[in-house]
């Protein structure tokens, strides 16, 4: 009889167990993968024609899959937008128009970061913001539109009455990568830059408690392709970006499965900042061929080329103002000649419903090696999403402002 009566309650602690895991696991909040289904995407708007164009072919591409959301502060703004996106062929009643203080260009960073639950709630991750680290960089203050854009996050979640999750940890959108099933991906350099005085568990703590997320994988140096210092010029080239985004580098195509991008051989030794550059990609390459996923399986590793720097790189005579962004120690005086090299990169797709949209940049004049390589990162793309139209874009005008296609959407999960 005492048998039977271990027994019994042994059985009902199994399922009392049990269920309390099953309740857990559902209100468990976590950030899902790109390639989920999506509610809405945002996108970003710059009130400059030619970067609006790449926006523009951005919601052409989406929005007949997905709801597009835009910000904008002004009724004029929407409207001249939209009589735009009319000239485009955008069927503009499928545009969701949402007014804030700011139009922010950026939504991937300052912007709302879903993470949701197995029932389909969602949440708004704040992380801090100090403007990509630039305050720091420059030594200057961040000013009111500054502050205003990092709240916009904040303010998004108002109107969508969402609950926010916020931490003092700093952390932009195109900072991390998520497979979905619990593992994050960040540079090391980038988080230790972004939070001066705290350690590097510090962050990891933080970054997985509000993403719902159980696993780290650190890369350790940024490009310096994305590295803004002032004074980080090797030769005369110098560059600009996000100050150390992986989405320029490193991407999750599947739960286990990630694209690096490759610099090529002969093209590695062809400017300054690819020499170095080749070196970090390498670098990433063999710390993610010994990670992996929470289930301690192996990650699948694709190249994915990337465009020559040399192709793309503005030269720019020093003038009494351009100048005035280094420091004293720059090497360099007024009329010498200086190498800036754009955010271009085949890494920073989209991937949405149906659609995967990704750079092209070959115009006539260009080498036809450039138009291999769009032709090679295209195919690539539809090998790993065969179910789901290819696109492809020239994000040109928005890679000469530190990004590109990913960095200006912004997906909100189902």
């Amino acid at each position: 009889m005492l048998i039977k009566g271990y027994l019994l309650l042994s059985i009902f602690f199994l399922q009392f167990f049990s269920l309390f895991a099953q309740k857990q696991q559902v209100n468990h909040f976590y950030i899902p993968a790109e390639w989920e289904p999506q509610q809405a995407v945002w996108v970003g708007l710059f009130g400059n024609p030619r970067r609006d164009t790449v926006s523009a072919t951005i919601i052409k591409s989406l929005h007949h899959n997905v709801q597009v959301r835009l910000n904008y502060s002004y009724e004029y703004d929407k409207k001249r937008n939209n009589k735009f996106f009319n000239s485009l062929e955008i069927d503009t009643t499928k545009l969701q128009w949402i007014e804030d203080s700011v139009n922010n260009s950026w939504v991937r960073d300052p912007g709302p970061l879903f993470i949701k639950n197995k029932m389909g709630k969602q949440k708004i991750i704040d992380f801090a913001w100090i403007q990509y680290g630039h305050h720091l960089v420059y030594k200057k203050k961040m000013n009111t539109l500054d502050i205003e854009t990092g709240r916009s996050d904040i303010r998004i979640a108002t109107k969508l009455n969402l609950p926010v999750i916020s931490t003092p940890i700093v952390a932009e959108g195109g900072g991390i990568e998520t497979n979905g099933e619990g593992v994050l991906m960040s540079i090391e350099e980038t988080a230790l830059q972004r939070n001066p005085g705290k350690r590097l568990d510090e962050i990891e703590a933080e970054y997985l408690r509000v993403t719902g997320c159980k696993k780290m994988i650190w890369l350790k140096r940024m490009l310096l392709h994305d590295k803004t210092v002032p004074d980080l010029l090797i030769e005369n080239w110098t560059s600009t970006g996000a100050n150390g985004h992986i989405d320029e580098a490193v991407r999750f195509v599947g739960t286990n499965t990630i694209v690096v991008a490759q610099i090529d051989e002969e093209e590695r030794n062809s400017n300054p900042i690819s020499n170095v550059d080749y070196e970090i990609l390498e670098e990433y390459c063999a710390t993610l061929k010994k990670a992996t996923d929470v289930n301690g399986k192996p990650f699948k590793i694709i190249r994915m080329p990337a465009p020559d720097l040399n192709v793309f790189a503005r030269s720019y005579v020093l003038t009494t103002s351009s100048i005035k962004r280094f420091s004293e120690k720059f090497p360099f005086k007024i009329g010498d000649t200086v190498k800036i090299v754009p955010a271009v990169s085949y890494m920073n797709f989209f991937i949405s419903n149906n659609v995967v949209l990704i750079a092209k940049y070959w115009k006539e004049g260009m080498p036809l090696k450039e138009k291999e390589k769009d032709e090679t990162a295209k195919n690539i793309l539809a090998g790993i999403f065969p179910d789901r139209k290819i696109i492809q874009i020239n994000p040109l005008p928005v890679n000469y402002l530190g990004g590109g296609i990913h960095c200006i959407t912004q997906q909100q999960p189902k």
